[in-house]
């Protein structure tokens, strides 16, 4: 081995010949020293293993953007990231996703700088000051409140992790920030100008979190798209659907447009007891608005009422006066409807003042933990997955059916990629018997989101060819499997209308965690 050299790492490379049109895969073993970037691995390859391999670079120092691929299924600049501290032994490289391949890994950046034609990227200014020798003086504190928008390098990456970008009218999320930075900017007055051209397709955006995870600069494009939906919501341009969505909200607290009286129905026959009647257990069960109110996904609360039975759990629900948590309200745009949300559930949590929170919905679970104001209120919460994992580890809930069942397991972005929970769902899956976990190409950090964030669930007018939902389950059936799991009801909502999009209900099912736990014990 030569000096220096601390492994030999496999490199396996996607490859597509433009003359042939042919794809196909390379390997190749690279000798890698401490601090060799991918960037530097393919550079050898090219001068000592293969001439013909073709990739994109320029500046090497991650300030050019141009050498944006996927690695291991994760889109990365390859000069700013070294191969040691990938901490593999093989790396698989693909060209980036959403936009058409040159060759190898080099791909048409065109559809993504499209999207910048679509928006002004100079400041507007009315006609009579711009003949005005006057300078647009921009203060500290109004820089500081768009500074880290700017640092953007047009890398393509948050697009190519994008999902919503299978659909060509999205502007994409860099695009979408840098028309939010100049909104921010208070030297600009163009505001009409700018609610314009996003204000038909800002909307098909998941809140996924792909685009903020995955940015090399650490720009928030999550945020800016949010701000930019709420501007929106403040000029009352928005389409019918997230109208209705919001009025709901408004009049019943929650976004199904069913009447508050209604929430506890999912419990009927059940020994569920509720807030006020019992003020105190040792855990208060959120159920979600979708679990108590859709049909389908009544099942999940049910389920988790039993387990809690099961194990002898002390624990109540917070009955008709528990309120949307909010989470896709705040992500449609509505701050104001969110923090009234939010107020009423946290008086009711202080009021019940139970010991732990455990919730059914990732949804519910991130803006308790993470948004304003729940964030504050330091909340002892656990996702359902959390809770029933440590009880099957402690003994406390044990699986004595088989299920001889062939399954894979569908990451919500709500659980992985905004709140980095990955493992509990899986050894729940794996404590069943006779259940093959079999995973998906994108998978964890990045798996591909199933678009029902973000209120999309209600709010889907996408043809299905552009549903993240219908790429999502394609994936899963060229795995040949029976049951597509999950751990989220707005999960199991889009996934099974993929389902009947694709016209393969005698092929598989969608099934919550839960209810093939219910099924094992």
């Amino acid at each position: 081995m030569s000096v220096g050299v601390e492994k030999i790492v496999e490199f396996r490379i996607n490859r597509f010949d433009p003359q042939t049109g042919r794809h196909y895969v390379s390997t190749y073993k690279v000798p890698v020293r401490k601090g060799t970037s991918i960037l530097e691995a393919l550079q050898y390859i090219r001068d000592n293993l293969d001439e013909t391999l073709s990739f994109r670079h320029s500046c090497r120092m991650g300030i050019c953007g141009s050498c944006g691929i996927n690695v291991n299924g994760q889109p990365m600049l390859a000069c700013y990231t070294q191969v040691l501290d990938l901490k593999v032994d093989v790396l698989e490289l693909a060209p980036l996703s959403n936009m058409p391949v040159i060759k190898d890994l080099v791909v048409d950046i065109q559809p993504f700088f499209d999207t910048f034609k679509k928006i002004k990227k100079i400041l507007i200014k009315p006609e009579a000051e711009l003949n005005k020798l006057v300078e647009f003086v921009q203060s500290p504190m109004d820089l500081k409140k768009y500074w880290d928008l700017t640092l953007c390098t047009k890398c393509s990456i948050c697009y190519s992790a994008c999902p919503a970008a299978i659909d060509q009218r999205f502007l994409g999320p860099s695009t979408l920030t840098a028309n939010y930075r100049f909104i921010a900017d208070s030297r600009d007055e163009g505001l009409d100008e700018r609610l314009k051209p996003m204000a038909d397709n800002v909307w098909l955006c998941t809140s996924c979190n792909s685009c903020t995870l995955f940015c090399p600069k650490l720009v928030n494009c999550s945020n800016a798209i949010i701000d930019d939906r709420s501007l929106l919501v403040e000029s009352g341009v928005i389409p019918r659907t997230v109208k209705d969505v919001l009025e709901s909200v408004i009049k019943y607290h929650n976004p199904m447009g069913s009447h508050q009286s209604k929430r506890m129905d999912w419990a009927r026959g059940l020994n569920v007891k509720a807030f006020p009647e019992v003020a105190k257990a040792d855990v208060l069960y959120f159920v979600c608005c979708s679990a108590a109110y859709d049909m389908r996904n009544q099942e999940m609360a049910k389920a988790m009422a039993a387990l809690l039975d099961k194990m002898g759990i002390s624990y109540a629900t917070l009955g008709s006066e528990e309120w949307c948590c909010g989470d896709h309200i705040l992500r449609l745009g509505e701050k104001g409807l969110f923090e009234e949300l939010a107020e009423h559930n946290i008086g009711l949590f202080k009021k019940f003042n139970a010991e732990k929170i455990v919730v059914l919905s990732p949804h519910c679970y991130n803006s308790f933990k993470n948004d304003k104001p729940y964030a504050d209120a330091g909340l002892n919460v656990q996702h359902y997955t959390q809770f029933l994992a440590e009880a099957i580890d402690k003994g406390k809930l044990k699986t004595s059916k088989t299920i001889n069942k062939r399954v894979t397991y569908h990451d919500p972005c709500f659980l992985g990629k905004r709140n980095n929970i990955y493992d509990t769902p899986r050894q729940i899956l794996q404590s069943i018997k006779g259940l093959e976990l079999v995973e998906m190409k994108r998978t964890r950090q990045n798996s591909f989101c199933c678009g029902g964030g973000a209120g999309r669930v209600w709010t889907e007018e996408a043809v299905p060819e552009k549903r993240p939902c219908v790429e999502r389950l394609k994936e899963a059936l060229a795995l040949d499997v029976e049951v597509i799991a999950t751990a989220c009801p707005f999960c199991v909502t889009t996934l099974e209308d993929a389902v009947k999009v694709l016209d393969v209900e005698g092929k598989i099912v969608v099934k919550d965690i839960l209810e093939l736990l219910m099924d094992a014990v």
